[in-house]
């Protein structure tokens, strides 16, 4: 211990200078360290806030370029305005520079270039004032007229706020796939589903009374034999009704009908167990021409291979598939596979959504969606509401693209 505080006693006495400019250097060397490793966490930041304004500003100018054909001038000012109201007023020391809108109006899409110049702090004493962050974004407004059905989970789960905000949601999607300010001939159906299926006034016609069900119910369930897992039209192989529980809502076929939509999801109330294997059947019937000739005129699908018309399921689940009553069909998961695999076959296009789902739902919910972008978790009614709107809007052909 005496040694080691005469060590000290003689660094604090030593006046020979040799001990401060290393000091000194390695003092530099850690400040420019730490700047450059701030400016470098700054520098990303703010590339990503310009990232999603640039990407913002991209889906803007497609659906104006769609619907208002403007000149290359007034598009350019479009994109400025919305770059700028999404970053330059929050970033206010960064620079926008060079940016470049192309246009290709035949297939409607903008490809936007552009360089922002972020000032440095530490970092500038080496000379270096300015970051360069470059970026890009293109997006296409893809116009084709969309047939989509909703898959809407009421088991008992759902009751309270995350009903309330389920039915935000679906209503969000509703008003954004019809708009009324813009020409199309999209349609919405809802499949809302818990211990079986309410057909309403279809069930007399495509399902027939089983051995546990009450005359007069439409409560429908799953069918038997070979056509389970298919779209076949019930008037080759009908339903049974092997339940008298099922949501107080019915299903919805296809409609533009704004009121009537609006109407029918704020009709919904959560109870019962979660046959999630019959509302994915649901969501594909009322999407399949095979069921044209049960379906009310107007609300009758179009042909699978119409190239101007998009077949798009939306599945969203709470919970577990824990319902089932065809044994030899399989448990509601395996059942629910299998008619996921035969309706991407037809081409339907499967959004799947997991509103605070647990962990074993997951993987089905991920197998059944057309591909891992077209799945979503949704933590709570915030993130619900955005996860239906994003999918809307990439159902109304407005997407960004690579």
């Amino acid at each position: 211990m005496s040694r080691t505080l005469k060590c000290l006693r003689d660094f604090k006495a030593a006046d020979s200078g040799a001990i401060a400019p290393l000091f000194g250097l390695m003092m530099m060397a850690m400040l420019i360290l730490v700047g450059v490793s701030i400016d470098g966490a700054r520098g990303t930041r703010i590339s990503l806030v310009a990232s999603n304004a640039l990407d913002a500003a991209a889906l803007a100018a497609a659906k104006t370029l769609r619907l208002n054909n403007p000149t290359d001038e007034e598009l350019t000012a479009l994109v400025q305005d919305y770059f700028n109201s999404n970053f330059v007023e929050s970033n206010a020391a960064a620079v926008l520079n060079d940016l470049v809108v192309v246009v290709d109006r035949t297939i409607n899409s903008v490809s936007l270039v552009a360089k922002v110049k972020v000032p440095t702090t530490i970092t500038a004493l080496l000379g270096s004032d300015y970051m360069d962050v470059n970026l890009n974004a293109s997006a296409v407004y893809d116009v084709k007229d969309v047939e989509v059905s909703m898959m809407l989970d009421v088991s008992g789960s759902m009751s309270g706020t995350k009903l309330a905000d389920l039915k935000l949601a679906a209503k969000d999607l509703v008003d954004i796939m019809l708009p009324l300010d813009t020409p199309h001939e999209n349609r919405v159906a809802i499949a809302p589903f818990s211990t079986s299926v309410n057909a309403g006034s279809l069930a007399a016609t495509v399902s027939y009374d089983g051995r546990r069900s009450r005359a007069g119910t439409t409560c429908v369930t799953e069918r038997a034999g070979a056509e389970a897992f298919t779209d076949a039209s019930p008037t080759t192989n009908l339903l049974k009704k092997e339940t008298t529980s099922c949501p107080t809502s019915a299903v919805l076929p296809l409609t533009n009908n704004i009121e009537d939509l609006h109407d029918a999801i704020d009709a919904m109330n959560a109870g019962g167990l979660t046959a999630g294997h019959l509302g994915i059947s649901w969501a594909w019937y009322l999407l399949s021409p095979e069921w044209s000739s049960v379906l009310p005129g107007d609300s009758a699908p179009t042909a699978y291979d119409n190239p101007e018309v998009r077949k798009v399921a939306i599945l969203m689940t709470d919970g577990m598939f824990n319902t089932y009553y065809e044994g030899d069909n399989g448990n509601s998961v395996a059942q629910a596979r299998a008619l996921c695999d035969n309706m991407k076959a037809e081409g339907v296009t499967v959004f799947t959504v997991g509103f605070q789902v647990p962990a074993e739902v997951v993987p089905t919910l991920q197998y059944c969606a057309t591909s891992p972008k077209h799945w979503y978790p949704a933590e709570d009614g915030v993130q619900l509401r955005k996860t239906f709107k994003e999918i809307a809007n990439r159902l109304n052909g407005l997407r960004l693209s690579s």
